[in-house]
C-alpha cells in the first residue's frame, strides 16, 4: 500500500521545502548508486567462477536455474558485477535456510 501524506496546518512555504528536501534527497542517493555502479568493473565468467569459488559449468547452470545475473554485452560477450554476485549469493542462502 502506498504512504499518501497530507498538507494540513503547512504553509506554501513548509510544503515546498519539505517537497524539495524529499527530491532533494532522492537526487542525491540516485546519483550515489550511479557512481558505484560506474566505479565497478565487470567480470569475465572466468573472474566471476573465481570469486564465488564454482566451475565454469557450474557458474553457468546458477545462470539458467535464474539464482546468479549475468548481463549479455553481445552474443559472445558475457559479464558479472561483484556487488549483484554477493546480493545474489545472499538471497539464495535467505532462501535455503527459510526453508529448512
Amino acid at each position: 500500500m502506498e504512504q499518501q501524506i497530507q498538507f494540513v496546518g503547512f504553509s506554501m512555504q513548509e510544503a515546498e521545502r519539505f517537497l524539495k528536501n524529499i527530491v532533494s534527497t532522492c537526487i542525491d542517493e540516485h546519483h550515489a548508486l550511479q557512481k558505484h555502479a560506474e566505479a565497478e568493473l565487470p567480470l569475465t565468467p572466468s573472474q566471476a567462477s573465481k570469486a564465488l569459488k564454482v566451475s565454469l559449468p557450474t557458474l553457468r547452470r546458477y545462470v539458467q536455474l535464474g539464482l546468479i545475473r549475468r548481463h549479455d554485452l553481445g552474443p559472445r560477450r558475457k559479464v558479472f558485477y561483484l556487488s549483484e554476485l554477493e546480493e545474489d549469493v545472499k538471497k539464495v542462502e535467505a532462501s535455503v535456510f527459510t526453508h529448512r
